[in-house]
């Protein structure tokens, strides 16, 4: 990887490079991200690894490459010691560490961190990384479990703050009236959301014809793509005797007729995806408004309607009724043993625990766009009060005559990939650019030639020389980088949703692609070189340690 990199850095016209914002530093963290299929922040710490091997600490390298040291302690060494600056310290630094992770002792990781930090501390007391202050700092971080459609949310806030949450939690808390079935805590955590999309109050679920509460909150500013079929929906559907249904949108299936419909034979589309978003007040992820002749004058009218083979269960164990399991999710905690554990003995336990085995949900799981998988009780319940459009596979429709995809291709695009389509990206769909693999206009705006792709890797595929992309019907994508390496990446709907990978229609090119634009002409640009950036942050976190060296030194000094 190091290798790689020097070679990048001393091709022709490297230098003016440096400055672009995709740089040859992020050019080579896309061809190792491409051979690893892992991320561009995995390849970057990667390659920094490489380079600190390779420029600051060749006797430690030495160790790692004859297998003497896994790549865990070697990452862990590599970070510890970045502060340090001074060559000599480096030096004395790289032969120290190999004397004492060379002698073939075991130790744990905190042992080689706590080693590391000594031995920097010695030669350089200015480079000691203090993660526990930054480990203090305020932060927010939230940890998706997508088997059960729950997140944690850990937060570190300062104390004001904290108490205003707390009353605003409370608050949004009692904006229900009392037949709703959730408890205060489960209350307090709905109103997290509340917060996060905007709303005013919490929905009610008491689904009662006279509920006292307003039913459906203020619209806010944020939105959550869910895919889903309609099968998952339906569980949102209250009691014929309760309140009404909220489809947060007019009318079933197709959003325009297409040409089955017109013609009187429009297929059945009962587990059709459904682009679901928890917003009541709906918007797009265009990147600028489109009008609504860009809606008509679109794909939606010339489309074919792909019936779905999926959601038919097969006999089996027992399914479950959806609302029922939906409306599981809120109310009290439940108590899974009838008697006080201490009471069973093993095989009591064990016979205890299985006595229920659960039942098997009769709809479909969903995703969040580019996030995480969504249960199908989970999706009813989001369902209730949020906006939900139908997903229209454009089928063999022709190509719009414009540059920018309309509004329903744009959404078919984004929901079919999910995420970037560039080797290893996780980036998700809604947050990246809508690419012409062939460009535009010798390319068609169609679904067979276009895909998502992050901004970095967008900037790469277009610039850099070497990289090139082939888009085949079905949204699969081969890349091939400067060395001649190919990588095939599928849509990341493939698993869940393979109906949105069905075959649009061929892509015809208009004549020969124009070259890239290597000279950078239109690149974006940084302020400053990437190295530049990297050694004003050493120099910082080294600012940040004169207190503790000082006062370090104070305490070796004896008093007089």
């Amino acid at each position: 990887m190091a290798d790689m990199l020097a070679a990048a850095q001393s091709a022709d016209g490297s230098a003016d490079r440096e400055q672009w914002r995709c740089d040859n530093w992020a050019a080579v963290c896309a061809a190792i991200g491409a051979a690893h299929g892992v991320t561009s922040g995995v390849a970057t710490g990667l390659l920094t690894d490489a380079v600190v091997l390779r420029e600051r600490l060749s006797t430690l390298a030495a160790l790692f490459a004859s297998g003497e040291l896994s790549y865990r302690v070697v990452h862990l060494i590599c970070s510890r010691t970045m502060l340090v600056r001074d060559p000599d310290a480096i030096t004395a630094l790289d032969t120290a560490l190999a004397e004492v992770f060379g002698a073939g002792s075991v130790m744990s990781m905190d042992a080689v961190q706590t080693t590391v930090d000594a031995l920097v501390l010695t030669l350089d007391p200015f480079a000691v990384r203090r993660t526990q202050a930054k480990a203090r700092a305020h932060r927010v971080d939230v940890y998706v479990d997508d088997a059960s459609g729950t997140a944690q949310v850990d937060a570190c806030l300062s104390v004001t703050d904290a108490e205003a949450f707390d009353q605003r939690a409370d608050a949004l808390a009692r904006t229900v009236c009392h037949r709703d079935p959730r408890d205060l805590d489960a209350r307090r955590s709905a109103a997290m959301g509340a917060m996060a999309f905007g709303w005013d109050r919490l929905p009610c679920l008491c689904q009662s014809a006279n509920c006292e509460a307003e039913f459906t909150p203020a619209s806010g500013g944020v939105i959550v793509h869910v895919i889903a079929r309609q099968n998952a929906l339906d569980g949102g559907a209250s009691d014929p005797a309760g309140g009404p249904r909220d489809d947060g949108g007019p009318g079933d299936g197709l959003a325009n007729p297409g040409p089955d419909a017109r013609q009187g034979t429009q297929p059945d589309h009962r587990d059709r995806p459904r682009d679901q978003n928890d917003e009541t007040d709906a918007a797009t992820e265009a990147d600028e408004p489109v009008t609504e002749n860009d809606d008509v004058d679109g794909t939606e009218n010339d489309c074919a309607a792909v019936e779905s083979n999926l959601g038919r269960e097969a006999a089996g164990p027992p399914v479950g009724d959806l609302t029922a399991q939906r409306r599981g999710l809120v109310g009290g905690t439940l108590n899974p043993l009838p008697k006080p554990l201490s009471a069973y003995s093993w095989s009591g336990l064990l016979a205890a625990i299985n006595a229920d085995p659960g039942q098997l949900c009769p709809a479909s799981p969903g995703v969040i766009l580019g996030g995480a998988v969504v249960p199908a009780p989970v999706i009813a319940h989001a369902a209730m009060h949020a906006t939900i459009r139908p997903l229209i596979h454009p089928g063999q429709a022709p190509p719009e005559p414009r540059y920018r995809p309309s509004t329903a291709l744009a959404e078919f695009v984004r929901a079919r990939d999910m995420t970037c389509r560039f080797p290893g990206c996780t980036r998700p769909a809604t947050a990246a650019d809508i690419d012409h693999t062939i460009p535009y206009p010798c390319g068609p705006t169609q679904a067979s030639n276009l895909k998502c792709l992050c901004r970095p890797h967008h900037l790469l595929k277009t610039f850099w020389p070497g990289w090139s992309d082939r888009q085949l019907p079905n949204g699969d994508v081969i890349w091939t980088d400067p060395d001649g390496h190919t990588y095939l990446t599928h849509p990341g709907s493939k698993t869940l949703f393979p109906e949105l990978c069905e075959p649009t229609a061929k892509v015809t090119a208009r004549g020969p692609a124009p070259p890239k634009h290597t000279t950078g002409l239109t690149m974006p640009r940084r302020a400053t070189i990437r190295q530049h950036d990297r050694a004003q942050r050493v120099d910082t976190e080294r600012r940040a340690n004169t207190p503790d060296v000082i006062k370090r030194l104070q305490e070796c000094v004896a008093p007089f």
